[in-house]
């Protein structure tokens, strides 16, 4: 047996093992192991590479620093949390079909669906990484089942229900102390994402234009060791997008420049002491108000599916919202209602033309009598 301790890329030191039928054996077993750890790489990925090899070449060379920062934080998560626990120690070429299929399968019945096709898109990027490198034929996963997620009902406030919201909203005093409603009615107005509204800034609106106008150019995102910071970017391209807005919301907008201090970052819908306000308070404040004005089903994302419907019309409620197209618009953000072809003229040919309704009734029950009298 031949050993040595070894500094991985992760910076935990190890104990690296290998056995041979002689020393001498034993020694190049282990060279050859510890050379295989020491290729990070990417230059020489091979069919002997292991996924987590592969997985950290992808993440420095493709997502880190080039992605939103939650969508970074994300892919870590699920290359530390699902992928390397599951499949880290895999080779290239015990890579298969069925195997990812497997693993994708207990990811969605374990974790959820929604983690499954996270993980799927992690995987295809590691394993599209080897197969460019000549360690795989293709990728594998382009053949494993589809994941299967649940389509929930899309809900939203109607008008009227929109009307009472708000005046509930403006009526309770502890979410006017902690400044609820206004955040809220800027969601309403614009259909921007939590995130948004929090990263905007006095400098992204023209108030005296007419109509007002809001740049969405930013968002609010946490950052572990750092908390909620603005993200000089949204979520996508499409997401940055200049928005015209309602005339009541450009109001509401006016009176609060005119009552609220400025905070040093320029923020419009700051924390109480001036700095970032993270989305998770807002949306825990939500949740408590919410409980005591009767819309206990109501999120956050509601407000942008209401307006979604409210511009009735899937290009407009795009652009609105920041989609780079129309398909996650429609399944996700817009009620679905099948409206039936009026059929009316070939439905109407049931009926004789000589028959009206009441005749026809007095007919059907007239038959019907006679029939149990000749039955009897």
């Amino acid at each position: 047996m031949a050993d040595a301790r070894y500094r991985d890329h992760d910076g935990v030191t190890r104990q690296i093992e290998r056995t041979g039928a002689t020393g001498q054996k034993a020694e190049d077993a282990l060279k050859r192991a510890l050379t295989e750890r020491l290729t990070l790489a990417g230059d020489d990925i091979t069919a002997e590479t292991t996924i987590r090899v592969v997985g950290e070449q992808w993440f420095v060379d493709e997502i880190e620093g080039s992605k939103a920062l939650n969508t970074e934080r994300r892919y870590r998560e699920i290359l530390d949390g699902v992928v390397y626990p599951g499949l880290g120690g895999v080779r290239m070429r015990e890579v298969s079909v069925s195997r990812l299929d497997r693993f994708l399968k207990l990811t969605a019945s374990t974790r959820g669906p929604a983690t499954a096709i996270v993980t799927k898109t992690v995987l295809s990027g590691v394993l599209g990484m080897a197969a460019r490198n000549g360690a795989l034929q293709g990728n594998p996963l382009r053949d494993v089942a589809s994941i299967k997620k649940p389509q929930k009902e899309v809900r939203v406030l109607a008008i009227e229900q929109l009307w009472d919201l708000r005046r509930r909203m403006y009526a309770n005093e502890l979410a006017v102390l902690r400044d609820v409603p206004e955040p809220i009615d800027y969601m309403l107005g614009t259909g921007s994402r939590i995130g948004e509204a929090l990263a905007l800034r006095w400098a992204d609106l023209d108030l005296e234009a007419r109509p007002a106008t809001a740049l969405v150019r930013a968002t609010v995102v946490w950052v572990n060791e750092r908390g909620a910071i603005i993200q000089e970017r949204p979520k996508s391209a499409s997401s940055r997008r200049l928005l015209t807005l309602p005339d009541w919301t450009a109001e509401m907008l006016r009176r609060r420049r005119e009552t609220t201090p400025v905070s040093d970052l320029d923020l419009v819908f700051p924390s109480a002491r001036g700095t970032v306000r993270e989305p998770a308070n807002l949306r825990r404040q939500w949740r408590e108000l919410r409980a005591e004005i009767g819309y206990d089903w109501v999120v956050p994302h509601t407000f942008r599916k209401s307006v979604a419907t409210l511009a009735d019309d899937p290009e407009l409620a795009a652009a609105q919202l920041g989609h780079s197209s129309t398909t996650t618009t429609k399944k996700n953000y817009i009620p679905k209602t099948h409206v039936g072809p009026d059929l009316r003229s070939k439905l109407e040919q049931i009926v004789e033309p000589t028959d009206t309704p009441r005749k026809q009734g007095r007919m059907t029950r007239s038959d019907d009598m006679n029939e149990r009298r000749s039955t009897a």
